[in-house]
């Protein structure tokens, strides 16, 4: 059953603004090394090819603001120079 309204707890931290600029380090070529996303890998590639970037990183944002997936902050053993 498809709900009109979502109710998401929030457990990140930061506002929606930071989220998106931590999201903004994950591309086609590193999004692998952030191994807990693999359940999500499949739909950031086929959102990145049909609608480009900043679609692949929106879906992975429920995720990372009600809990189920950590920030790329938190993701142990990924190096990135934007973050």
């Amino acid at each position: 059953m498809i709900q009109d309204k979502y109710k998401l707890e929030k457990i990140y931290k930061g506002s929606y603004e930071e989220l998106q600029k931590e999201l903004s380090v994950i591309t086609l070529e590193n999004v692998k090394s952030y191994r807990s996303y693999r359940k999500r890998w499949d739909d950031f590639y086929s959102m990145w090819l049909r609608f480009g970037p900043d679609a692949a990183r929106t879906i992975l944002i429920p995720y990372i603001w009600d809990g189920r997936l950590p920030s790329p902050k938190e993701v142990k053993g990924v190096r990135s120079s934007k973050v």
